[in-house]
């Protein structure tokens, strides 16, 4: 739809007004005006999609206008960009004269390409009265005749093709828990919620269950109402269901209004046991608004409702134990439904010919019945040849045909429900390769860069994205791969259908392209450029460089900056550059002439130095150099003073726990410039404490991490971090594994740290971290205390995680009674002289992984370990063959741990780690 490029061109207007942003910018009066006709333009068309966009599946005139209104908004955003290249005055000099000079120079370069902006505004205005002059092409609302009637009632709702089959596949264990509420269970009224991804199946479980001969016996009346996510009726709604409550009666309820019909349900509900399905619920109010019409009842009358938004679940059920999701069937489920489909005419058994490929195809539907239903039925219609199959499967990836117009037609309402900017943050997903799980916070800076997010007066932008991510994950459109301790998620995807309907969606709307090897005939007109593999082959295709604003690289193995158009010129509004993991060896220096870069990823290229032009990236937001070999980053990093997240340092994940497995990057005073800050890691902070008392400048930073401290940075470095009042993660690291880290004089700590790394001799536990009640995550490297951390660290609220590396030098540690209630993972790594852990009762309540890496001297068990009973892995390293011993099967003290379900051991030689399973399902 229009709505996105109008969101985008809008986005800009809004940064635009900013005063910092203005007062770089040499915009006369006349332009001005010029920006504020944009903006005028913009509303009118925002108002003409947003009343007619439900209309355009049906009406062919209204989505050529729509598609025309897009275009318009495309020659605005670009006509804006254009204005911001062409009025930015950089001025990187001191001495006034040069300033006035330089000034001069700007407006004789750029003047002429400012006329011609004004050209083309003046164009647009025409194109738009054009528009505008067609007859119907701006309709009053009353002229809207293909409108739905308002019934509340979607016609021509699909049922199921899993009703056909006598019994449901699937979801055995649900069904049988299902029946068990629906028949025994709460005598009071109950609200079940089940809630899934489009496709899941949600439809059909309940159908199953509520024409299910047991269930239509137990209650008096029963009524399946759909409720419709665009028009909602509650008039058409309540006489939908006295029609299905009173189906034996001949009377005609329509003639009753709204306050008759509620009364009505009431009286004859009173003294019966009834059971409602609410079907593809996606407002709270609207279930609300329904259930207000049904009374108590009867002991056990049930009512269900059905959506894909977990969190509208846990609202309409009656508590979150009564929320159910589906999430798939298992594989032999899918295969099974697969198979029964596909080959009806061979009794449903699969050749073996075609058994790899359909294998394949049932992985691609990720499970879900639906999808498995619509692949397996277009498959039965075809030849059962491999090449046939293997045709079908390739063009899965590519767009969702008409033979599978219904997972559109599914996964379509989901999309629509959206708003512009959620629209435009999920369709982001489709520039990532399939299976590809992407990142948190890369994804959230993202979607800063392109402007899909604006801050709040109580909100950051990147804030504000992780609500939208939330949102997105809460409306089962996309999938968490990895979820974090503080119950973040980590990285996410999307399944590989909706992914599908997703890259069909941005070539609909010009939104983003994939570009592969095999495409080379293809003609691109795009905003977004997605390369996959080699891109050698873009000068070979027709792709309009100069309108793209964002450019991806995934699995390339050559690079040449050439590949990218010529030289990087083309790419003029070009505002996200991510080059991760690219074949890089030199920075490209003509990536400095993209003045409107606002994201630059190298990370992961073997690049070793940064020119000084990049000082001209001045409206730079994110700079990811890590695992690269930048070591010093040139004095004018200190002029990019919209930079937020910079991130340059290089672990060496082969040996983590060695003091130089990370390295941090040299930077030159000035760094205190950079006041938008909110991440940097990790800086080398040199000899002298200049870098040190500059960060109490960074009032923004969220994320700090420093190497190379000196015992003498203490004073100062404790008076910064005083002032750093928004720091949520911490990281400091002394100069050597000898040197102290003076830390202690903290007096009034920030409470807001939940993260907290100290690496280095620590002469004595700082007081000062005992108060940090959200600290989660704690990880102390080499402070070889003599005094053991946990004292100061028991009554934490809300610690989640301790790694403790040769961080205490005793022979005891003993875990209090009662204390470290939230903590999940627990690490201990070489303790050399420790031979006794001890876990008292209540101690640990929630841990679920313990580590215990080279501790020589412990040679039996922790005591009291047999008491941690949510624990589910047992990871050693190098722990002494004594220790070992006792977790074998023949072992007198196997019982402490029988609980745990993943035991593992690995032990060092010359040929490396041999690992060892103690898993209780292996014998020794």
């Amino acid at each position: 739809m229009a709505e996105l490029a109008i969101s985008a061109a809008v986005s800009i207007l809004i940064e635009l007004a900013v005063p910092k942003i203005l007062e770089k910018l040499n915009v006369d009066e006349d332009m001005g005006k010029e920006i504020d006709s944009m903006g005028n333009l913009l509303e009118k068309m925002k108002a003409y999609v947003e009343a007619n966009g439900d209309h355009r599946e049906t009406d062919g005139m209204l989505e050529v206008k729509v598609k025309q209104i897009r275009e318009i908004a495309f020659e605005i955003e670009d006509v804006l960009d254009e204005i911001v290249i062409h009025t930015t005055i950089n001025v990187f000099h001191s001495h006034k004269f040069t300033q006035r000079a330089r000034k001069f120079g700007h407006n004789i370069r750029h003047g002429f390409p400012l006329r011609k902006i004004s050209e083309k505004i003046a164009n647009i205005k025409r194109k738009f009265e054009d528009i505008k002059s067609q007859a119907k092409a701006f309709p009053d609302d009353s002229s809207s005749s293909n409108s739905a009637s308002g019934s509340g009632l979607r016609t021509g709702h699909r049922v199921s093709p899993l009703l056909l089959d006598d019994e449901m596949v699937g979801y055995t264990n649900l069904k049988e828990t299902f029946m068990s509420l629906l028949t025994d269970g709460e005598e009071s009224l109950v609200t079940l919620a089940v809630v899934g991804p489009p496709g899941s199946g949600k439809t059909t479980f309940l159908k199953n269950m509520f024409w299910n001969t047991r269930i239509r016996r137990r209650f008096d009346c029963h009524a399946w109402v759909h409720v419709s996510k665009d028009q909602f009726d509650l008039k058409a709604l309540y006489i939908n269901m006295l029609k299905q409550f009173c189906d034996w009666r001949k009377e005609s309820y329509h003639t009753l209004d709204i306050s008759e019909a509620l009364a009505q349900i009431r009286k004859y509900l009173e003294k019966k046991r009834y059971i409602v399905v609410l079907d593809d619920i996606w407002q709270k109010e609207h279930c609300d608004r329904i259930k207000d019409a049904l009374p108590k009842g009867l002991l056990g009358s049930r009512i269900i409702v059905s959506m894909r938004d977990s969190n509208i679940a846990s609202s309409c059920a009656s508590s979150p134990q009564f929320v159910y999701e589906l999430k798939g069937l298992e594989w032999l489920d899918a295969w099974s439904l697969f198979c029964k489909t596909a080959f009806k005419d061979n009794n449903g058994e699969c050749p073996s010919e075609l058994k790899t490929c359909s294998s394949e195809i049932v992985t691609r539907c990720e499970r879900l019945p639906f999808a498995i239903l619509a692949v397996a039925g277009a498959l039965a219609q075809k030849e059962k040849l491999p090449s046939e199959w293997e045709k079908f499967h390739k063009g899965l990836g590519c767009e969702i045909g008409s033979e599978l117009s219904a997972i559109r037609n599914t996964l379509l309402p989901g999309y629509l429900d959206l708003s512009s900017n959620l629209k435009s943050c999920f369709l982001y997903f489709g520039l990532f390769p399939e299976d590809y799980s992407v990142e948190r916070g890369r994804l959230i800076r993202l979607w800063v860069a392109e402007r899909f997010v604006t801050e709040t007066d109580s909100k950051t932008a990147e804030e504000v994205a992780e609500d939208y991510l939330a949102e997105l994950i809460h409306r089962n459109l996309v999938h968490v791969s990895n979820w974090d301790f503080d119950g973040r998620p980590r990285s996410c995807r999307v399944l590989s259908l909706l992914l599908t309907f997703i890259v069909q969606k941005c070539k609909e709307e010009i939104f983003a392209s994939i570009s592969r090897r095999e495409n080379t005939s293809a003609t691109h007109v795009t905003r977004r450029l997605s390369i996959h593999g080699d891109c050698s082959h873009l000068q070979e295709i027709s792709i309009k460089f100069a309108v793209i604003r964002s450019v991806f690289l995934f699995r390339c193995d050559t690079f040449l900056a050439d590949h990218l158009g010529n030289n990087f010129r083309d790419f003029e509004l070009l505002r996200v550059l991510d080059l991760q993991g690219a074949p890089l060896t030199e920075f490209p220096e003509q990536i400095t002439r993209l003045i409107l870069l606002r994201y630059l990823s190298l990370r992961g290229t073997n690049i070793m130095t940064i020119p000084d032009s990049i000082k001209k990236l001045f409206y730079l937001k994110t700079l990811d150099l890590r695992q690269t070999s930048v070591t010093q980053l040139p004095k004018a990093i200190s002029r990019l003073c919209h930079l937020r997240h910079l991130f340059v340092y290089k672990y060496n994940v082969d040996n983590y726990v060695a003091f130089d497995s990370v390295q941090g990057v040299k930077i030159f005073e000035g760094i205190g410039n950079l006041k938008n800050l909110q991440k940097l890691s990790l800086v080398e902070v040199g000899e002298k404490d200049g870098i040190i008392r500059e960060l109490e400048k960074l009032t923004q930073l969220r994320k700090l991490g420093l190497v190379g401290i000196r015992r003498e940075h203490g004073k100062s470095l404790c008076a910064s971090l005083e002032r750093l009042k928004t720091l949520t993660t911490l990281d400091l690291c002394s100069k050597t594994k000898e040197e102290f880290l003076e830390v202690g004089e903290i007096q009034n700590p920030n409470s807001n740290i939940q993260r907290l790394y100290l690496k280095g001799r620590l002469k004595e536990f700082p007081r000062w971290i005992s108060k940090l009640d959200n600290l989660q995550r704690i990880g102390l490297k080499w402070s070889k205390s003599k005094d053991c951390p946990l004292k100061a660290l028991k009554d934490l609220p809300n610690l989640k995680e301790i790694k403790l590396i040769d961080s205490f030098e005793g022979e005891e540690l003993v875990f209090e009674a009662s204390t470290f209630k939230k903590l999940k993972i627990l690490v201990i790594e070489k303790f050399s002289l420790l031979n006794t852990l001890v876990i008292e009762q209540g101690a640990m309540p929630e841990l679920q992984k313990m580590n215990l890496h080279q501790c020589p001297n412990l040679k039996m068990l922790p005591l009291g370990i047999d008491k941690l009973s949510k624990i589910e892995e047992l990871v050693l390293r190098d722990m002494a063959e004594e220790f070992i011993a006792t977790l074998r099967h023949n072992s007198e003290d196997r019982q402490m741990v029988e609980h745990i379900p993943v035991i593992k051991s690995f032990t060092r030689s010359n040929q490396g780690w041999t690992p060892e399973n103690l898993s209780g399902s292996f014998s020794a």
